[in-house]
């Protein structure tokens, strides 16, 4: 009897369970496959204006025509005045017609970084726009649906900013969902939203399948040197959701970004919620604008929850009154039992034990890096490195605690779960409170544990043990769901975002991680396990640590720093001057080696050359740089064909065409120092103390520049020059074009080479007098 019992409350466990899961959809992840291995695999890397971003985009249409779209491409040359920086580019802009006028919109970018083959980044965000497109066209839609596959995202966002000038998507554009990778595998997360979002994250709460995000993203992703085609859209106040993959982020922006790295997993996930958002949109009325954001969060990747900024504040407000009423009963119940004055060393105690575990995790990390031959020896075995992390500082608190018994006996305090929350109500109301005002979009991780622990201290009696160690089962149930597994997620992300930036990780920043981690979740757990009585055997517990430290520290030591698949990043420039001898190389990355192959140019010297140049030198901003002089690279992918200087009313104008001789090039006009244009036919600003204008993937037919001055003379202009760049070097093999000599089994490069071309204004050319 009591086995059928159980058999049916299991069953009806599962029916709830199964009445809880939404539909995920007809969302086919082979048709998504099959997007990313034509755009990565058989096209591969698709720089802005190369043969294989137009293959990219005659794709991109083909399929949007095939569902039933309109498809019409905005050729347009893109500008960003604030960045000096022009581009041409070819936007796909594809319209469903539904009932009303306003639009629903998809987005993503088929453009690749030079040395990736953008497997993830965006192939993903491209193969999830299309197939949803499909489904899409099959169903009844109140609002239109745009599928916007912009150009040139990875020089400068330039696609969307030409977006921008596109009368007809301005006008109807109401909402966007916009798809994107900085990793190979889940989480797909939901990472940003805005402008005032708060209607806008109700479909996702309510209706993806796979809901994972959280507002906090917003506040790490804000203090990033990232951004995607949402920040253009978000300057001009259209309120979108931007999606990333950001699972193995180790490939990002390199060759190893190939569409088997992707996994089926995110594609699928990604897939099922965008079709249900959009799904769901079409029941919403889009053209509604409100002024307020939202603070929204997943549970487990299944339920979502969201709620308005304000009533985020009524929940930080009552979590800070709760919390204080329930920290004056356990204090004073814990000051009525031991005393004031033991009361006061336990909590110096505390303090000290938190401080010696950060400082013992922090020593690990510098020991660690002291012992090995590289500055970021976790970089490819992270989790390793956090086990022993874990290690040390649960073997620091444990040997404070031990610590403890060699105090006085009349400084020994009360044993009860009441103690533990006297020493962590006061921190955690401080870390609520500071978390909402300077980071009020992840508050709720700080508030939501502080309000469950408030409430209910604030009602348990403090002298009842056993229900306090309910509470604080509770209360970690709370914390344990809001920061363990986003904990995990952050580091393994924050390892990968470092070792690409041109830093040497800090020492403290992972201990740091932890520190905070550890404060909102190990607190409860110690006050659910604490015990009236001595442990009768401590020696097991002090074995169990010893016993974690003696795994966790030698498989760290023995991990390897970079391999194959989590490789060093190292970048590469080389400067041909005009009319040089030589060229002048920068090898660059966040370890200190050089490791170069038979064949590399010999003379190396650490740190940036010190040899004057035609024009200030685009100097790696990595913190090991090595440099030295080489031969010439050769010829020059562009000619200058046309110069001249001209008397205009009230002064001079420059004109200069340049003619690519390659595509995907970068081609600067570089004016002498204090030379500053009154009118100018691209947008510049000053670089290196020269006023600079970039053009970015030429039409071949060439570019043309022209700048009016007022109180400059010609001489001085005489001194402007002109520079070309390829992501491709001259000899090299590979479709990235690298030397021999660059080691790529544990390291991937980012190359770039820059010629200045011959001076614009030769003697020979004569200033022309206007016609009369």
């Amino acid at each position: 009897m009591r086995l059928r019992l159980r058999t049916a409350a299991l069953l009806l466990f599962l029916v709830a369970l199964a009445g809880c899961s939404r539909s995920a959809g007809p969302f086919s992840d082979q048709n998504a496959r099959a997007h990313v291995e034509m755009l990565a695999g058989a096209i591969g890397s698709r720089p802005a204006g190369t043969p294989q971003s137009a293959r990219a985009r005659d794709y991109v249409i083909d399929q949007l025509k095939l569902f039933g779209y309109d498809v019409r491409v905005q050729d347009t040359d893109a500008r960003r005045a604030e960045f000096g920086l022009t581009a041409r580019v070819s936007n796909v802009i594809a319209v469903l017609p539904g009932e009303r006028q306003e639009a629903i919109g998809l987005l993503s970018h088929y453009d690749s970084s030079p040395e990736s083959p953008g497997g993830a980044d965006d192939a993903f965000g491209v193969a999830v726009s299309l197939e949803a497109a499909r489904l899409i066209a099959s169903q009844p839609r109140t609002w239109t649906t745009y599928v916007i596959v912009t150009d040139a995202e990875e020089v400068g966002l330039m696609g969307a900013a030409a977006l921008m000038t596109d009368r007809d998507v301005m006008e109807r554009l109401r909402t966007y969902i916009n798809l994107e990778s900085t990793g190979s595998a889940g989480p797909v997360m939901l990472f940003e939203t805005g402008p005032a979002n708060a209607w806008l994250v109700a479909p996702w709460a309510r209706k993806a399948p796979h809901p994972r995000g959280g507002s906090f993203a917003l506040e790490i992703y804000k203090r990033l040197p990232n951004d995607t085609d949402f920040s253009i859209l978000r300057r001009y106040e259209v309120p979108g959701l931007n999606f990333a993959t950001v699972g193995d982020s180790y490939a990002y922006h390199t060759p190893r970004d190939t569409a088997e790295r992707l996994t089926t997993a995110a594609l699928r996930s990604a897939g099922e919620n965008v079709v249900s958002i959009v799904s769901a949109m079409q029941r919403t009325d889009i053209t509604q604008r409100t002024t307020r954001d939202a603070t929204y969060f997943d549970i487990g990747g299944t339920i979502a929850f969201a709620y308005s900024a304000a009533f985020d504040w009524i929940l930080t407000a009552l979590a800070i009154v709760f919390g204080a009423v329930g920290w004056f009963r356990v204090t004073r119940f814990v000051v009525r039992e031991e005393g004031t004055g033991r009361w006061a060393i336990g909590f110096v105690w505390a303090a000290v034990g938190l401080a010696a575990v950060a400082a013992a995790m922090t020593g690990a990390t510098w020991l660690l890096r002291s012992a090995r031959e590289v500055y970021h020896p976790w970089y490819a075995r992270p989790d390793r490195f956090f086990l022993m992390l874990l290690s040390v500082g649960g073997a620091a608190a444990w040997a404070m605690t031990r610590l403890g018994r060699w105090l006085p006996a009349r400084a020994h305090g009360l044993r009860h779960p009441a103690v533990v929350w006297t020493y962590t109500l006061p921190l955690w109301i401080v870390l609520a409170g500071a978390g909402s005002w300077f980071a009020p979009s992840a508050g709720y991780l700080w508030t939501l544990p502080l309000l469950s622990a408030g409430l209910l201290l604030s009602v348990a009696p403090p002298s009842g043990a056993t229900l306090l160690r309910i509470v604080s089962v509770v209360v970690l149930a709370v914390s344990a769901t809001l920061w363990v597994r986003d904990t995990v997620e952050i580091l393994r992300f924050i390892v990968a975002v470092l070792g690409r930036l041109p830093i040497v990780t800090p020492s403290f920043v992972y201990a740091a991680l932890l520190t905070v981690a550890g404060i909102l979740v190990a607190p409860p757990l110690v006050a659910a396990a604490a015990a009236d009585a001595r442990l009768t055997r401590p020696g097991l517990l002090t074995t169990v640590c010893l016993a974690a430290l003696g795994v966790s520290v030698p498989l760290t030591f023995a991990a390897p720093a970079y391999t194959f698949e989590q490789p060093l990043r190292r970048q590469a420039r080389v400067l041909q001057d005009v009319n040089a001898p030589v060229s002048l190389w920068q090898v660059g990355s966040v370890e200190p080696g050089l490791d170069l192959l038979e064949g590399a140019p010999g003379a190396w010297s650490p740190g940036r050359t010190s040899s004057q140049t035609s024009v200030p030198a685009s100097a790696l901003r990595e913190p090991f740089i090595f440099s030295t002089s080489a031969p010439p690279i050769g010829p020059p992918p562009a000619d200058i064909t046309a110069l001249s200087l001209e008397d205009v009313a009230g002064g001079i104008e420059l004109a200069v065409t340049v003619v690519p001789r390659e595509p995907g090039l970068s081609i600067s006009f570089v004016l002498p120092p204090d030379a500053t244009p009154a009118r100018s036919s691209l947008p510049g600003v000053p670089r290196a103390g020269r006023w600079t204008a970039v053009y970015v993937a030429p039409p071949p037919e060439g570019v043309a520049f022209r700048a009016s001055f007022s109180g400059v003379t010609a001489e001085r202009l005489r001194g402007t020059h002109v520079t070309v760049t390829s992501a491709r070097l001259p000899g090299g093999s590979g479709w990235q074009q690298l030397p021999s000599w660059m080691p790529q089994e544990r390291a991937v490069w980012a190359a770039r080479a820059t010629w200045v071309l011959p001076h614009p204004v030769v003697a020979a050319v004569e200033i022309v007098p206007p016609l009369r």
